[in-house]
């Protein structure tokens, strides 16, 4: 009882805070694509906050996309861009950043996801 009342009691006080991806994924990112032909496994990717949406620029391979919308459902981020094919992104929180998925016409292909830190 005395560990509920502590969680509890840490929870109200703001020390325990629910995940949340749209505040997690904002900034700019490395991403590899993995199993996906060389010409198309690396991407610089900028996800920011537009108003009350969140949109996603990339920039790789054959791709120079800006203002895609991304969408959040239970917590997971989704959006379909043209990339020669339309694909189906699915970007969610891990315990060290982001993970996805890209679905293509060639199936499931995971997504590896660095923060690029801001330069001073």
């Amino acid at each position: 009882m005395q560990l509920l009342f502590l969680i509890l009691s840490a929870w109200l006080a703001g020390s325990i805070v629910p995940a949340n991806i749209e505040q997690k994924a904002v900034g700019k990112w490395k991403v590899t694509v993995t199993d996906a032909p060389e010409a198309y496994q690396h991407y610089i990717v900028n996800i920011k906050k537009a108003g009350n949406q969140l949109k996603i620029d990339i920039r790789g391979g054959d791709a120079d996309l800006k203002d895609q919308v991304l969408t959040v459902k239970d917590n997971i981020l989704t959006g379909n861009v043209y990339v020669g094919e339309y694909v189906t992104l699915s970007i969610w929180e891990t315990k060290n950043g982001l993970a996805g998925t890209a679905q293509t016409s060639s199936g499931k292909l995971a997504l590896v996801f660095k923060k690029m830190e801001k330069t001073k």
